[in-house]
């Protein structure tokens, strides 16, 4: 029967405690509800629900799972934007391909992931299996899909070998829609929290639809997100990603017009990359990482600042006179 917790934060559905019952099933916060219908009649034995968890699924995260993050480091938001099949999870399925195959984001190193079934998942679309080569686009991300909005982690290592946590959010296009005509409808709430709490973004610009017969709709549509995106931008950078660029530009004024109508807006930071998943240019595939790499790089440097010198210790006091030795 269903399992429900008095905890807000805690999913018994994933089978664990939030706060480290063991066994499971025990939890004081645990509670069965005899009357609701059991969507999922199969539940686990107490031996399984009393294993050893972590407290991550490996699925893709939604907002109270980045707690475990936060604990450790700063993270990194990186927001991809864009209308529905603009190929914002295409991107992200060949990002992760291009970090499986032993690529590098820049000089940035895949040192892990807490959702690693969540990357495996999208970009499963995009592999080879039992000897078919029959790959698929993965399929379109729904506002009603799993936790949302889906939030995508990656653990890098820079030169120095400092730990970034990544976030990538894997978000529907239609929250998009609705936020580009009104900031404050109920389902532009999650692509506000976006734009919100970014760190940087990627526009998706679908050459597929730009140069088809709704170009001039997909125009509009590109360039009214945009306005959204720049306002309260300041430092952060964005990326205007021509997607699906293997696609014949038949229409150069329709790109034309987005990018006058982006560089109007004087954003501080600012790059355009065509990239696509077909196999014709290797070099769509490699500005898939250097659209992260640059988005990365940009905002460490604008958080960087200047260490303030440390003057030297005047005292004979030889516990304080430490100081000055480090210096």
């Amino acid at each position: 029967m269903p399992l429900s917790c008095t905890n807000p934060n805690c999913y018994p559905q994933d089978r664990e405690c939030q706060e480290g019952c063991r066994p499971f099933n025990q939890c004081p916060n645990l509670s069965r509800n005899e009357n609701a219908p059991d969507a999922n009649p199969t539940e686990a034995s107490t031996t399984e629900l009393d294993g050893q968890r972590v407290n991550w699924t490996g699925s893709a995260m939604g907002l109270t799972d980045l707690q475990s993050l936060t604990a450790r480091s700063r993270i990194l938001l990186i927001g991809l934007v864009g209308m529905e099949n603009a190929g914002k999870t295409t991107f992200l399925a060949l990002l992760y391909s291009l970090l499986r195959r032993g690529q590098s984001i820049n000089y940035y190193r895949f040192a892990g992931s807490y959702t690693l079934s969540g990357w495996e998942l999208i970009t499963s679309f995009l592999t080879f299996e039992n000897g078919s080569n029959q790959v698929t686009f993965p399929p379109h991300t729904s506002r009603n899909a799993g936790r949302i909005p889906g939030l995508l982690h990656l653990a890098l290592k820079n030169k120095a070998d400092y730990l970034l946590d990544v976030v990538f959010t894997d978000a529907p296009g239609e929250w998009f829609n609705e936020w580009r005509s009104y900031r404050q409808a109920d389902n532009a709430v999650g692509a506000e929290w976006i734009h919100h709490h970014g760190d940087g973004f990627l526009l998706f610009a679908d050459c597929e639809e730009l140069a088809g017969i709704n170009r001039g709709i997909t125009r509009t549509n590109i360039q009214m997100i945009a306005d959204r995106l720049v306002v309260n931008l300041g430092s952060k950078p964005l990326g205007l990603v021509w997607s699906k660029s293997d696609v014949e530009n038949t229409r150069p004024a329709m790109r034309e017009k987005i990018q006058s109508h982006i560089q109007t807006k004087a954003p501080q930071h600012y790059q355009e990359f065509s990239v696509s998943v077909m196999q014709n240019d290797p070099q769509w595939h490699q500005q898939v990482l250097q659209a992260v790499g640059w988005l990365l790089d940009t905002i460490e440097h604008a958080a960087d600042q200047q260490v303030p010198t440390i003057p030297l210790a005047d005292t004979d006091d030889l516990f304080l006179l430490r100081r000055s030795v480090l210096v």
